[in-house]
């Protein structure tokens, strides 16, 4: 019997308008009420997962930051988490004011930036000092640097390759790996601890909550949601996933943009 459903957001969870459908919402809802748990597991920072946590009306646990944070929201309790060592982190941050890149941090319920690149995330930008400050005190789990120059984004990849032990990029901007998909605005790669992973996030919550292996299924598009796949046989990859990824997952359920998710929800 399924126990508990690990669904990504970003072209999983949400169509390609960023929406999440009434149908979705629906098949949440009953999945909930036949005592299936159904929880989020994002690269996104622990702030913006808990909102589409709410807006989705899935079960109060949340996986953020590619798997670095685990949390239960009604306990306010912090299960597991794999914060980024301060010296890298530092160094990070130091290489982008130098070079001219944006960089956010996660930690805790807060997402700082030292600049931005839309109106809406005036209030999360820091000073410089304000942002060592931060490093020094807290535990930051995830860094995002980004650039609207691709070429920009292949020289921090270079830097971090050569100057950086204990971190790995989790996740990045589908351009940076394949020049001929279409351009964006901008691109990014996401720095976690080399212990961060998605998989080993929904290993720590199942055994938080006492569930089994073969009592959940995992749903995801992208390469960061592989490490998912491989916790369960009951592993599904979107139809707008890439072929690689296809590949990794046991089965196959329609795009985003075609309700795959609840399709899936609704089988189960």
């Amino acid at each position: 019997m399924i126990k508990a459903i690990f669904i990504d957001i970003d072209g999983t969870l949400l169509n390609s308008k960023r929406e999440i459908t009434t149908n979705t919402k629906v098949a949440i809802k009953e999945c909930i009420g036949k005592g299936i748990k159904v929880v989020l597991a994002s690269g996104r920072s622990r702030t913006i997962t808990r909102e589409y946590q709410e807006l989705a009306g899935t079960s109060p646990y949340i996986i953020s930051s590619n798997g670095a944070d685990v949390y239960d929201i009604e306990k306010d309790l912090e299960i597991y988490s794999t914060p980024l060592n301060k010296d890298a982190v530092n160094k990070i941050f130091d290489f982008s004011q130098k070079n001219n890149y944006k960089i956010n941090f996660n930690y805790n319920f807060e997402l700082v930036m030292n600049e931005m690149f839309y109106p809406d995330e005036k209030d999360n930008v820091k000073t410089e000092e304000e942002i060592h400050n931060i490093i020094e005190k807290e535990k930051i789990v995830q860094c995002v640097v980004a650039n609207k120059d691709i070429e920009k984004m292949i020289e921090f990849k270079q830097y971090l390759k050569d100057n950086l032990v204990g971190v790995k990029i989790e996740n990045e901007s589908k351009r940076l790996k394949d020049i001929n998909l279409k351009p964006s605005n901008h691109y990014y790669c996401d720095i976690t601890s080399l212990r961060t992973a998605k998989g080993n996030a929904i290993k720590k919550l199942c055994q938080y909550l006492n569930i089994e292996k073969n009592e959940i299924v995992v749903i995801g598009d992208g390469e960061n949601d592989v490490s998912m796949f491989e916790t369960t046989d009951n592993s599904v990859a979107m139809g707008n996933a890439t072929a690689e990824v296809k590949k990794k997952a046991n089965y196959i359920t329609d795009s985003n943009d075609e309700e795959g998710v609840a399709k899936i929800l609704k089988k189960v």
